[in-house]
């Protein structure tokens, strides 16, 4: 086995594997993670430049990859300032007729040591740095392509073997780009919670849903032909935050932001709620949306 044929020595990638994790307890910026990452994987591969990004679809259903950490490889002072605009919300890499391209439309490794005679190159831009060598790997979560690792100009070029020994990297790479999204998620959740709120606490008018059932916000009361229905406060606030989103999915993580505010609860907790308001209104259809969260469904 040649230099060349060489991989990764285990206990480095672990303590760079390690670094970022625990980078991660007070740091979930994905640009910061990930330069680190980056910076980590060009000098133990003894590569020049690279990158690392997330898979996204165009409308039109078009691969391309955002990257979170891209190597300044800036060759005059128009593409430097192209650089500093785009490092901190990333740069977008969208040509599919190119080695990254061949990534991204096959999921598959890719590795050209001679990439100016690779049919799969699409050639550099003008005034770009030379590539000599490069290597593209995928990472996938759950059967799917998150993102892209993409890294150049290593002397004694890329092989199989290399590429099989960053295996662990490209797992990290994969549980953070899966983190993010959750908490991304998770954020988004949270700001409609607040929009409902607002909504909710704005709104004066009474919410008919079917079946003679009125339900008025402020202060908030049920009746149904003119006659109260009794509820108790988490049953009428799980009512209200269907109601106002009548026809529409309210997912289980607002729904229990709203109902029980700072308190951490688990599903149980909401599908016994759901199941009691159930059998005080009959009349009414809340269905389940597996996986979601639940719908209050008003014929129109």
């Amino acid at each position: 086995m040649t230099t060349r044929d060489l991989p990764i020595p285990e206990a480095s990638l672990l303590k760079a594997i390690t670094e970022a994790l625990s980078q991660y307890i007070v740091e979930a910026d994905p640009y910061v993670l990930f330069n680190g990452l980056l910076e980590t994987l060009l000098e133990l591969t003894g590569s020049e430049y690279g990158f690392i990004g997330e898979v996204f679809y165009s409308e039109e259903e078009k691969p391309y990859i955002k990257s979170y950490a891209t190597t300044n490889i800036a060759w005059s002072d128009e593409t430097q300032q192209l650089y500093e605009e785009t490092k901190k919300n990333g740069m977008v890499f969208a040509r599919l007729d190119s080695l990254y391209g061949a990534v991204l439309t096959t999921g598959q490794l890719i590795i050209s040591n001679k990439p100016a005679s690779d049919s799969r190159s699409g050639g550099l831009p003008p005034g770009h740095p030379p590539l000599t060598t490069f290597m593209g790997i995928p990472f996938f979560g759950a059967g799917e392509l998150l993102g892209v690792v993409g890294i150049a100009n290593r002397d004694d070029g890329y092989h199989q073997s290399l590429a099989n020994s960053l295996s662990p990297f490209l797992e990290t790479c994969g549980t953070l780009i899966q983190v993010y999204r959750s908490n991304l998620k998770k954020q988004q959740l949270e700001k409609k919670l607040q929009q409902f709120t607002e909504q909710l606490s704005a709104g004066t008018s009474p919410i008919g849903f079917g079946n003679g059932y009125k339900l008025i916000l402020s202060p908030p009361a049920l009746s149904q032909d003119g006659h109260t229905v009794l509820l108790t406060p988490k049953e009428m606030d799980l009512l209200v935050l269907l109601a106002k989103n009548k026809n529409q999915v309210v997912y289980c993580l607002a729904l229990e932001k709203y109902i029980w505010k700072n308190v951490i609860v688990g599903e149980s907790s909401l599908r016994s709620l759901v199941l009691r308001l159930r059998k005080k209104l009959p009349d009414i259809a809340i269905k389940t949306v597996r996986g979601f969260g639940f719908m209050l469904r008003v014929p129109d």
